[in-house]
């Protein structure tokens, strides 16, 4: 039995061996619009699927797996590749076919088309003679995933059939990678299973596991001697069958190279089939007994338990509907790999970048994910928020934490990692979202630990300093960097609401806005460049002539006037974008040339050639930041129109190369015939800025201080249907035939604002409507805001609201006529900015210093 701090014990419950497998099941839902259920038989690209325990990396749409990860009880992987961008080569797993007295022959080696979702997929490919389907599931709480294949006989006679299956153990340990390729082994004959002890520290003295509990094989061996497996898929058995079997055992005195070889032989019924189904795992080699029990009985139910875990997460739990198949069929894929991105570490299931690379745990990926799930899944980021700080030293946060060699270890940020600035924002964003301010008041020490952390990369010319180009970890030629400066702006004033909104006011929170104010102003007089018409960063004192995604987000936050902000996505969209596949991460893409190699102190070429990896490829978030600023500068339907080609699972399908998947990155270059070519296509914030971007395009605006209904709708969508979370989760639609905003109802009661006010956090339903307003509403505000209420009697719309002493408060409404007069506490506003709003609409604004205490505003009309 495994033990895990966090998770409960599996039911015992029968299996049954002939059901059809579960993705059987889930290719007829998709026939009938199972949105977790994509087909694709282009034959190629490469795919991911795994579950908490164990995940599978599969090249070239082959049906057997490249790499297969273990996380319990430790991150141990099954690799046999000698070289990371050549890890297709790696063949650990083989399957033969002897039919009749027919030749015998590799199966898989070839493409199959397949089936897949975010925590599994099923490959097919027809013959003449036989079907065969290889099933890969992936249990709940047990530490082991489940192959099921099937191969069902067309034939109207009897058809005799040899199939063989191997499986290398050999481990490779986490981080160090190091390979353990000695065991000794044991057959259990009542659970019918292989199991390879490999005493060694490095992999928690691991064992792996390969347990039939479909058809039993007729013969087995535990000893590579004896059939000679090859790292590329290959044995002894095409040449000698099971001739030198012996079911032999490898000792624990005489440890040497185990595999895991089975033989089955069956006459097939006519128009029958035989289903061979093995559970592979890893654990403790004292709990292996035990679990072998278990799964025997109840590794059926297990895997059934992890599918409806994931469609829990997915369909039934959380929904964004816009009517556009698209999209709505993209937003659950994406919460699917939220859902399925999560492995067992060191007694918890946490968040991770992909099912089966990256094995260990990266703050950052954690972070840029749940800038997303605020919107909609807040215990979510509380956990992960909170995890976050149960493993931080003296209020430093964690950037990775993971198992290598001896123990697991955790490398702490450096005052000038960016996972500082994630946190903020994404600390600040569930305080938003949860009002949750007990939970925030725990986190506060490390969110102003982070602050403090940052700012000692502040310089005296007002700009953040790093080593490394844009938001890369690489480089080391230090200089002003836009992307930081642009992210330690917007992290300095969500700091403002954070501390305000938990009561830790002082004269320090003024301080840091006018430091904030004082950085926004060097951005651009330092780093914009005239010619160039983009934020360009300097080396020391040498300009860099590239183009960085990251100063993109400029006009994603708002640090950036209207005309250079339109100059600026005006020059991304020539020196950066691919219209087909996406945004790349620099222009030009010369990070592999010796000389900037050389300039920038790379270690050889780990920025990757060109157009590959950091050094130019497409990047999901590059493309995520350019749909954004064309949303901040007025291009909303052309934003749209982008998002859907290159961030959706059809828009990435159907592109160069495309393939279903949320990836981490593309091949960029136009020339090649491998342009478009994904790599790692189930990343989790992938998904995440999916969701990111799909919320904010369609359904919230969101400043430092508040959340607000959209001020415009995309012209193509009349009605729109999501869950938020504010303060409790709301069910939110979206209607009206116009473009702008026009009124907000929550539990049936109008609300005369476009911000949500705290009051409405209990409420349940909320409708917003587009068209013409009927009456006058609190439009943008940058501070808490508690309460409006519009007195129609007395035209006199009145809000209470809450930020510092000196904070510079910005607030506007929007009526069919132009305010009359402005109060603060009763006292009168001077000066009032009125503008045309269209549809015959005004915007009346105003400035004015906020307070430590709750401050009344009266709009008369």
């Amino acid at each position: 039995m495994i033990h895990m701090k966090s998770m409960p014990c599996a039911y015992i419950l029968p299996l049954f061996f002939f059901l059809p497998s579960l993705f059987a099941q889930a290719q007829q839902e998709n026939l009938q619009g199972d949105a977790l259920s994509f087909s694709f038989s282009k034959g190629y690209g490469q795919v991911e699927v795994g579950g908490r325990f164990a995940g599978l990396e599969f090249h070239n749409s082959r049906p057997l797996p490249s790499r297969i990860s273990f996380f319990y009880p430790v991150a141990n992987s099954i690799d046999l590749s000698k070289d990371y961008w050549r890890r297709a080569e790696s063949r650990p797993m083989a399957i033969g076919l002897k039919i009749g007295g027919g030749e015998r022959h590799w199966i898989g080696d070839e493409p199959w088309e397949y089936t897949l979702s975010p925590h599994t997929v099923s490959f097919r490919k027809r013959d003449s003679v036989i079907e065969h389907e290889l099933t890969y599931e992936f249990c709940l709480t047990q530490p082991a995933f489940v192959v099921t294949y099937t191969l069902r006989n067309l034939l109207n006679s009897e058809l005799p059939l040899e199939v063989y299956t191997h499986l290398i153990p050999d481990l490779r340990t986490c981080q160090t990678y190091a390979r353990k390729d000695s065991a000794w082994t044991d057959y259990n004959g009542t659970t019918n299973a292989l199991i390879a002890y490999f005493d060694d520290p490095e992999t928690n003295r691991a064992t792996v596991f390969v347990q039939n509990v479909g058809a039993m094989p007729s013969l087995w061996t535990s000893s590579a001697a004896e059939i000679n497996p090859q790292n590329n898929g290959t044995s002894e058995w095409l040449s000698s069958g099971g001739e030198r079997w012996k079911n032999t055992l490898l000792p624990q005195s005489g440890k040497g190279k185990s595999v895991a070889a089975f033989m089955y032989r069956q006459v097939v019924k006519p128009l029958g089939l035989i289903k061979i189904v093995q559970v592979i795992g890893s654990c403790r080699p004292q709990e292996v007994q035990a679990l072998l029990a278990m799964l025997q009985s109840s590794c059926s139910q297990e895997v059934v338990r992890y599918d409806d875990f994931v469609r829990r997460k997915t369909e039934r739990i959380d929904a964004f509907h816009t009517g556009d198949s698209r999209l709505d069929r993209s937003a659950v894929w994406a919460r699917g790999i939220l859902a399925a991105n999560a492995h067992y570490l060191d007694g918890a299931i946490v968040p991770m970048p992909c099912p089966a690379e990256y094995n260990f745990f990266f703050t950052h990926d954690m972070l840029l994910t749940d800038l997303a799930a605020v919107n909609f899944d807040l215990d979510r980021v509380k956990k992960d928020l909170l995890y976050l700080a149960a493993h931080a030293k003296e209020q430093i946060i964690p950037h990775a934490y993971y198992w290598k060699d001896d123990g697991f270890k955790t490398e702490y940020c450096a005052p000038d990692n960016w996972n500082h600035l994630w946190f903020i924002l994404v600390a600040a964003g569930y305080l938003r979202h949860s009002l949750d301010d007990s939970t925030a008041l725990s986190l506060y020490p490390l969110v102003t630990k982070s602050v403090d952390a940052l700012l000692t990369q502040h310089k005296k010319d007002d700009l953040m300093y790093a080593k490394h180009p844009d938001w890369w970890d690489i480089g080391n030629r230090e200089g002003p960097r836009a992307y930081l400066t642009i992210l330690t702006i917007r992290a300095l004033r969500e700091y403002l609401f954070f501390s305000s909104y938990v009561g830790k006011r002082s004269s320090k929170l003024l301080s840091l806005e006018q430091l904030a104010d004082r950085m926004q102003s060097a951005l651009t007089a330092k780093l914009w460049d005239e010619e160039a018409s983009y934020l360009i960063n300097f080396n020391q004192e040498d300009q860099d002539k590239h183009f960085y995604a990251g100063s993109l987000l400029a006009p994603v936050y708002n640090v950036l006037d209207q005309a250079r902000s339109r100059r600026l996505v005006e020059t991304a969209s020539r020196e950066l974008v691919d219209n087909r596949i996406g945004v790349r991460t620099v222009a030009p893409a010369d990070f592999h040339q010796d000389s900037v190699i050389t300039y920038f102190k790379l270690v050889g070429k780990e920025g990757g050639d060109a157009y590959v990896y950091i050094n130019g490829g497409v990047w999901t978030h590059s493309t995520a930041w350019y749909i954004l600023a064309l949303q901040s500068i007025g291009k909303l339907d052309k934003a749209v129109d982008f998002f859907k080609r290159t961030m959706t699972l059809d828009g990435i399908a159907q592109s160069p190369l495309g393939q279903p998947a949320m990836y981490e990155y593309r091949f960029a270059d136009l020339f090649s015939p491998e342009h478009g070519k994904v790599d790692k296509p189930s990343f989790l914030w992938a998904a995440g800025f999916y969701l990111n971007v799909l919320y904010k395009l369609f359904a919230v605006e969101e400043n430092e201080w508040n959340i607000s209904a959209p001020a415009v709708k995309p012209a193509l969508y009349d009605s729109i249907r999501y869950t938020l979370s504010f303060g409790s989760t709301k069910e939110v639609i979206i209607d009206g035939k116009g473009t702008k905003f026009s009124s907000l109802t929550f539990d049936g009661k109008a609300i005369p604002s476009r911000v949500l006010p705290l009051n409405t956090a209990n409420a349940k339903q909320g409708r917003v409507q587009f068209g013409t307003p009927p009456d006058p509403y609190l439009d943008q505000i940058n501070a808490i805001v508690n309460a409006v209420q519009y007195e129609a009697d007395k035209h006199v719309l009145h809000c209470t609201v809450s930020s510092f002493e000196g904070h510079r408060v910005k607030v506007s409404v929007v009526a069919k006529s132009k305010v009359k007069r402005i109060e603060v506490n009763g006292n009168p506003v001077l000066e009032i900015d009125h503008a045309a709003h269209g549809g015959g609409t005004f915007r009346s604004s105003i400035t004015f210093a906020g307070s430590d205490v709750v401050q009344k505003l009266s709009f008369f009309f």
